[in-house]
């Protein structure tokens, strides 16, 4: 497991890379944006999360560096954080039967997806 330091600081987040393998970086950006609720403002906040990899790989017997990217976007207000938090914890726990059911290679999943009711 690679520990990672921060690259850099950008407008809208920062970049965190691994200095024995510069391609190996997770990006954090936010933004804020007016909302509007029942005629009521507030703010929407969105936040992607971006692993970028190079991955070595052997197809047909030449190998080759596949760049992949894993992204995670949220998006929703203050106020809705709990169940955000709720959401994202379902989904983290559904991820390891997914891969093996192949849905990252385009299959659809054997299991439906489950989401905890809202309090």
């Amino acid at each position: 497991m690679a520990t990672l330091q921060l690259l850099r600081q950008e407008p809208t987040g920062v970049v965190y890379a691994d200095p024995a393998k510069p391609d190996m970086t997770v990006r954090f950006r936010n933004n804020t944006t007016p909302k509007t609720l029942n005629s009521v403002g507030t703010k929407n906040y969105l936040t992607e999360i971006i692993y970028n990899d190079g991955n070595n790989v052997t197809i047909g017997g030449i190998a080759a560096v596949d760049a992949i990217s894993v992204r995670l976007r949220v998006s929703g207000t203050a106020e809705s954080a709990a169940r955000l938090a709720v959401i994202l914890h379902s989904l983290a726990q559904q991820i390891d039967a997914w891969t093996t059911q192949k849905v990252f290679s385009g299959f659809p999943p054997t299991s439906a997806p489950v989401i905890p009711a809202a309090a």
